[in-house]
């Protein structure tokens, strides 16, 4: 992978209304009291996710499972139970995972489990549960492609392999509160972003952004990266979270997961948790 980008730098106001869609059409988190529901999305070997237990057992290794959602409008707000049955390898494996809303660009949860692997196929297979679940707020309408990212860290023999289906049904299932639909106001920056570096943060490849915080208060944010590729087709959205202190910098690190080789775009915006943006959008030309 490369180790330096070209960077676009900031971008106009215009760029964060591509990013986001305009306030009239952005749906938020529910307001005033919303129905309690969940959501569960099934593994369907190969390469497809459903919302039902699937009709078939399968196996499939790490990558990306699509589907279209129809159904209500609903926001992630925190875990039921994500399980990852793993079979065809012994040893020790971390299972990151994923889940975006590829219609609207955006995350909408991420987490990670830890366990172990003893063998055997799908018939008898080793059930990894997620430790860490992080939701982002995000809305989920009717009609919407979701891509759930499964990767699994490996220390063993054999090839850890996801089992579908059946009595060994990996899935990612939260719960959820029923949107309203009300729209998100755009907001004048707090964050002064500073240039996207491509760079390697302890054997994982992504970008670093500095911004400098102009706030009055403490606060914390989510730093959110679309990537695109050549095509201008959306191919993954990065997120992690940051902290903010009066006049302090901070800088956030996104990583990548797997892609094809080539060259991106990635396009990065800081926002609260209500999804207001609160820094100008910048750009930079990524390579893998």
């Amino acid at each position: 992978m490369a180790t330096r980008i070209g960077v676009v730098g900031p971008l106009l106001f215009a760029l964060a209304l591509a990013f986001l869609p305009l306030a009239s059409a952005v749906p938020a988190a529910a307001s005033g009291p919303a129905a309690g529901s969940s959501l569960s999305v099934y593994i369907s070997c190969p390469g497809v996710i459903s919302f039902g237990l699937p009709n078939a057992a399968g196996s499939c290794t790490s990558g990306n499972f699509t589907g279209v959602y129809t159904g209500v409008g609903q926001v992630p707000i925190a875990n039921l139970t994500s399980e990852f049955y793993l079979a065809f390898a012994t040893g020790g494996i971390k299972v990151t995972f994923g889940l975006t809303d590829m219609t609207s660009g955006k995350p909408l949860l991420n987490g990670v489990g830890y366990g172990s692997i003893a063998g055997g196929d799908c018939s008898s297979a080793s059930l990894v549960i997620a430790t860490n679940f992080v939701p982002t707020s995000n809305l989920i309408s009717s009609g919407d492609r979701l891509q759930v990212f499964l990767n699994a860290t490996f220390t063993g023999t054999g090839t850890p392999t996801f089992c579908s289906g059946g009595s060994s049904a990996t899935l990612v299932s939260f719960r959820t509160t029923v949107s309203s639909g009300a729209g998100t106001p755009l907001l004048t920056s707090l964050l002064v972003p500073g240039s996207p570096t491509q760079a390697d943060l302890s054997g994982f490849e992504g970008v670093t952004e500095t911004y400098g915080y102009t706030g009055s208060a403490s606060m914390a944010a989510i730093v959110q990266g679309v990537l695109k590729n050549q095509a201008g087709a959306t191919v993954d959205v990065l997120s992690t979270s940051i902290t903010l202190s009066p006049g302090a910098e901070v800088t956030a690190f996104l990583s990548f997961n797997k892609y094809p080789t080539g060259s991106y775009t990635l396009t990065i915006v800081a926002l609260t948790s209500s999804e207001v943006p609160i820094s100008p959008a910048a750009e930079a030309e990524v390579s893998v």
